[in-house]
């Protein structure tokens, strides 16, 4: 079940960071040409690849796994007898560390919702929407991994 939700997400995800590092890409071209070659510089350019830089990084996050410590994991996960204890208690930590985060992205969220852009005119609050949501479904993969280590008792990669 967590092959599933992890091409889904490495397919999806991984296409529109790449979108985005292709928009990253052409824009800072055309700025740089049109401010050096044409003296012209578009004002809403610096937000703009702002904008789809944190977007680009953020989506990108979906598509890797989460750093580990294979060392450590080999050690102390795998050679114990209740080695999956261990990893279902780093579990919890982990759950309980993303909603504290998911909750500060959403005060963030709260916080930036009147402030605007001086060129595009839109809520600076849209920043932290990826934030909220790659947290969001990075827990969804914590607890079908969860969920997967209680049946099967075998610790295995997240």
């Amino acid at each position: 079940m967590i092959e599933k939700y992890e091409n889904f997400i490495n397919k999806t995800f991984l296409s529109l960071g790449c979108l985005f590092f292709l928009i990253l890409v052409v824009m800072t071209f055309v700025q740089v040409i049109t401010r050096y070659v044409i003296n012209i510089s578009f004002p809403w350019a610096e937000e703009f690849l702002r904008f789809c830089y944190t977007y680009m990084i953020l989506f990108g996050i979906l598509t890797t796994t989460q750093i580990q410590v294979p060392l450590l994991r080999i050690i102390i996960f795998e050679r114990f007898k209740y080695g999956w204890l261990l990893s279902s208690a780093l579990y919890i930590v982990m759950l309980i560390s993303l909603a504290l985060l998911i909750k500060g992205g959403i005060k963030l969220y709260g916080m930036n919702l009147n402030s605007y852009y001086s060129a595009f005119k839109i809520s600076i609050s849209w920043v932290y929407v990826p934030f909220i949501l790659c947290l969001s479904l990075e827990i969804v993969r914590i607890v079908i991994a969860f969920i997967s280590l209680a049946r099967t008792k075998v610790v295995g990669e997240l």
